[in-house]
Parts: C-alpha cells; structure tokens; sequence
C-alpha cells in the first residue's frame, strides 16, 4: 500500500511539473519574494516599535531626572541666599550677588573642565608604538 501512495505520489509531481510553465514559476516566485518582505517589514517594524518606545521612556527619565535636578539646585540657592542673609547678616542684594558670583565661578570651572576633555581622535593601528601592539 506504501508503494502505490509513493507511485502516486511522484506521478502527481510530474503532472505539476508538466504544468507549470514559465510564467508560473515567476509569478510563484514574486509571490514568495512579495511574502518574504512583508514579513520583514513586519519585523523591522516590531523591532523598530520596540527601540522606540526604549528611547522614548529613556528620554522622559532624563526630562524628568533633568527637572527634579533644577528643583534640587533652586532649593539649594534659596538655602545658601537665606543662609547669607540670616546668619551672615548681609542684606537680601549681597547675599544674591555672592550666589550668583558662586554660580558663575562654578560655571567657569565646570567649562574648563569640559573643555580640557576633549576626546582624542582614534589611531590607526600603523602609528602605535611598537609596544603597545603585542
């Protein structure tokens, strides 16, 4: 019984075979390529969604890192104000001044410090030392 199921199995292959012609085969053959790409678009999409919604949800933690930081540094302004104030006792536009001459000294630090970490260009690998190659 085994062998007439695989005599008719291969005598249904050759009557496809017999009937598919040229313009078959293209057609099959766009179809699987049109399916193969669809599919991939599928995929890139899903991932995409995926990378996005990462990106996004990275951003709004700097956003919401970023102002609880502002409101962290106006909270210390207005200590180190009342702090000149009260207990320096300096009038209210003195211990301004001072706070203000504090933030823009650390501001000049911080642009030095930035600016002095520049980073270093990369080197190819025929310009390094011989030693550094082994």
């Amino acid at each position: 019984m085994a062998e007439n199921q695989l005599i008719s199995r291969t005598d249904r292959l050759r009557a496809e075979a017999r009937e598919t012609d040229w313009g078959t085969l293209i057609a099959r053959a766009v179809d699987d390529i049109t399916r193969i790409l669809h599919s991939e678009f599928r995929l890139l999409t899903a991932s995409m969604k995926t990378v996005f919604d990462e990106e996004v949800d990275r951003v709004l933690a700097f956003v919401a890192t970023g102002v609880l930081m502002v409101g962290g540094a106006i909270c210390v302004l207005a200590a180190a104000i009342l702090f000149l104030h009260e207990y320096a006792m300096l009038p209210w536009w003195q211990s301004f001044g001072i706070t203000g001459l504090e933030l823009f000294a650390i501001a000049i630090a911080l642009g030095a410090f930035a600016s002095n970490r520049r980073p270093k260009p990369p080197q190819s690998p025929e310009f390094e030392p011989e030693r550094e190659r082994k």
